[in-house]
């Protein structure tokens, strides 16, 4: 009878398990006993009233906030396991129904059966409709009718069920989210970071234990996208010293190095790991004991200057793009970590003579700028002052080119000035002064256009660490003179010194420092007044100087111009050219000369101020005056300062002829005749 009767509708219980859930339930029973017994017990716990001190008062602090923690978590059991309860006691009558709906289902459905084989059956086995047809078709249509109300009723339970269900979940997350969490799966490490932070002699514990276990989940195998979801995951507790200790001790120097190398390699598809080596790496620079397993990892993560290796250099793009995630943020650690590396990443470009970024792909951020960038927005003067603090540091910097421009650097050298110490405005002296003695075998790495862009900066360290010029003026009128001779780093010292008063806006406040310094020591005048012919003659030097490199670097373009048109056109034209003086030979000449590629330097008069002993003498005898007991003491003193000083520095002449302005036409008699015609 089947073909009469409609198929039943399906029925089927909601999913999940009553029985977990009751689980769950029993868990939070427990938990809620202990967190209740907790408070009673806290509420009863006073400290000895004959305890005084600091330790007294933390202690008592302690016991109140676990008293008011265990009473929160408590609450918020409480009303999760109450509101757990009602839900599954909805679920088993939702359950209990639709067991009803069923068996009803199959009680009307046996029935009906039953009843149509009774009115239809053997007439309807015999393929003729029976007497009852029309009694059998209303029974169908009853039944029917009755499987559609039972399934309305049965979605109308599921639904009811699955808006508890959402209740429930907004239930929940209400009271999870002061306790650091928000109800969902995996939610337990923010639970565990709200305690931490609610309770530190616990915290510390439980915010290494959750950094032991991020680093594993970074060290799992796996692809780019799998890693950078485990960064996102953990990126929330990097501001935490103790996760962030345990993450880097964990990593060590390989595991660092390894997700160094994959940022160095990416394209910023890993932004969250970015972000969480930010986090941990800043943090362990500015808060790890010295000596720590975390500072051991950090500080083993070198970059070899001489190595050759190009994943060397993806390396330190990798450091880059951490420092890139620092920009901006604040912190003894933040600054650290750019200066620490600012120094590794110059040394290697030092030595491999380009950088990173250019070594590994253009498009690659350059990590030295983005180490200057750090400093910069982070404000700290100490950091950049320990930047800068190397010689070879500030000649890096000065040669290197700049196509975004020099801002962030004039920034950090405006950091150093306001900071301790006098080693940067040393170092900067040192830096500047090098390649430019007359008779020095180096070539003078500064570039003339980056030192024109941080001048006024430079000025004004070196004039706020006045501290680290007066001795080198010192030495040089001890030491100097036509016979004398500066230790090496004295005369380079000097000569840097000389190279920044090349401009006289940049003389000016070290010249006024100097003279500040001068007039405020309690020394004798004619000592005083011979810094200040000292002074007086490093600024003339500054200024020949200032021409001396003009003139250098015009002579250096026409040697350049000289020999291409040689190579070009002279030697090409040997064999054309007839007797010296012959229209060929005159006209190329000319059009050397009309090209500027004859090799000769075409520059004005030198127009700079020339100063003089009497210039030495004059200011001399303004700052310091004439009383002494020898009348004319101090503008003698000022003149020798200048004398001496002058002396070691030297005088400057033109750059020795190239070999191209030796090379002249050979004479026609050395050139082979040609041979007559046959």
């Amino acid at each position: 009878m089947s073909g009469l009767l409609p198929t039943p509708m399906g029925l089927p219980d909601p999913p999940g398990s009553p029985a977990a859930l009751g689980d769950v339930l029993d868990q939070l029973a427990s938990a809620g006993f202990a967190a209740g017994t907790t408070v009673h017990l806290l509420g009863a716990a006073t400290v000895d009233s004959g305890w005084q001190g600091a330790d007294a008062a933390a202690l008592t602090a302690e016991v109140a906030t676990a008293r008011t923690v265990a009473g929160e978590l408590h609450g918020a059991l409480a009303t999760a396991a109450a509101r757990l309860g009602d839900h599954r006691e909805l679920w088993l009558a939702v359950l209990t129904r639709i067991a009803d709906l069923r068996a009803d289902q199959r009680e009307q459905f046996a029935r009906a059966g039953s009843r149509l084989a009774v009115l239809v059956g053997p007439a309807w086995d015999g393929g003729v409709p029976g007497p009852g047809r029309d009694e059998a078709a209303d029974l169908s249509a009853a039944v029917a009718a009755d499987d559609v109300d039972r399934a309305a009723e049965h979605r109308a339970l599921l639904d009811d069920l699955a808006a508890d269900a959402t209740a429930v979940a907004a239930v929940l997350a209400a009271v999870a989210a002061p306790l650091g969490g928000a109800a969902r799966l995996g939610d337990a490490a923010g639970v565990t970071a709200w305690l931490a932070g609610r309770m530190p002699g616990w915290g510390d514990g439980a915010f290494a234990a959750l950094g032991r276990e991020a680093a594993a989940d970074l060290l799992r195998p796996g692809t780019a996208q799998r890693l950078d979801a485990a960064a996102a995951r953990w990126s929330g507790h990097a501001a935490s010293p103790a996760f962030a200790a345990a993450v880097a001790a964990r990593l060590g120097a390989e595991g660092l190095r390894w997700l160094l190398t994959v940022l160095g390699e990416g394209d910023g598809s890993v932004d969250a790991l970015a972000d969480l080596l930010a986090g941990t790496l800043g943090s362990v620079a500015g808060g790890a004991a010295s000596g720590s397993p975390a500072r051991r990892a950090l500080g083993d993560l070198r970059l070899p200057p001489a190595d050759p290796d190009g994943a060397v250099d993806v390396l330190a793009v990798g450091m880059g793009t951490v420092l890139g995630a620092l920009a901006g943020r604040r912190g003894a650690g933040v600054s650290a970590l750019a200066a620490s590396w600012g120094r590794q990443f110059l040394a290697r470009e030092a030595a491999q003579g380009a950088g990173a970024a250019a070594r590994v792909r253009p498009t690659a951020a350059d990590p030295v700028e983005t180490a200057l960038t750090v400093l910069r927005r982070a404000g700290d003067a100490g950091p950049a002052g320990e930047l800068l603090a190397d010689p070879a540091v500030w000649t890096t910097l000065l040669s290197r080119p700049w196509p975004g421009g020099t801002e962030d650097l004039a920034a950090v050298v405006t950091l150093a000035a306001a900071g301790p110490g006098a080693a940067a405005g040393g170092a900067a002296l040192q830096s500047l002064g090098r390649g430019v003695a007359p008779d020095s075998p180096d070539k003078v790495l500064v570039d003339q256009e980056t030192l024109a862009g941080i001048g006024a900066e430079v000025s004004r360290l070196v004039a706020g660490q006045v501290g680290v010029v007066l001795p080198v003026l010192e030495a040089a009128v001890r030491d100097g003179g036509p016979e004398g001779r500066l230790d090496a780093s004295t005369d380079a010292a000097l000569r840097g010194l000389a190279l920044l008063f090349a401009d006289e806006a940049r003389s000016e406040p070290v010249v006024t420092a100097v003279h500040a310094a001068l007039a405020a020591v309690d020394a004798p005048a004619s000592s005083s007044a011979e810094l200040v012919g000292a002074t007086v003659a490093v600024q003339e030097h500054g200024q020949r100087l200032r021409y001396g490199l003009a003139y250098s670097q015009e002579h250096e373009a026409a040697v350049d111009r000289q020999l291409l048109w040689t190579l070009g056109v002279t030697v090409p034209s040997f064999f054309l050219r007839g007797p010296r003086g012959d229209p060929l030979s005159a006209g190329l000449d000319l059009a050397a000369i009309a090209v500027g590629a004859d090799g000769e330097v075409r520059m004005g008069p030198d127009t700079g101020r020339v100063r003089t002993a009497e210039d030495a003498q004059r200011d001399a005898v303004e700052l310091l005056g004439e009383e002494t007991p020898v009348p004319g003491a101090v503008g003698a003193a000022a003149r020798t300062g200048f004398a001496q000083v002058a002396a070691v520095l030297g005088s400057l002449g033109p750059p020795e002829p190239s070999l191209w302005d030796r090379l002249d036409d050979p004479p026609r008699a050395e050139l082979p005749e040609p041979r007559p015609p046959r």
